[in-house]
């Protein structure tokens, strides 16, 4: 449940590597599994690596955007609903 310092992602849609820094180069920390329901809190987002996610439904998605998990470890942006990302964006 989000606090005043945490801010809600909800689910991921794909297969997400969580890292221990905003890169690719960074180590998986963890895998999350999308299960449609199981939401994620942020206490922060950075820029860092540009993640290219293609050939999905929901076309191709291209960001440089890193959300720092409530849980620990970094997730990229392209792995959330990109409305609730820009909503989460455009509020910062």
């Amino acid at each position: 449940m989000p606090t005043a310092k945490t801010f809600s992602l909800g689910p991921i849609w794909r297969d997400s590597n969580v890292r221990s820094g905003p890169s690719l180069d960074s180590p998986v920390q963890q895998l999350f599994l999308p299960d449609g329901t199981t939401g994620h809190d942020a206490v922060g987002w950075a820029k860092g690596d540009e993640v290219v996610e293609g050939e999905n439904p929901r076309g191709v998605i291209v960001s440089d955007i890193w959300f720092e998990l409530a849980t620990g470890g970094w997730c990229s942006a392209v792995n959330f609903d990109q409305e609730t990302v820009a909503r989460v964006l455009g509020r910062s």
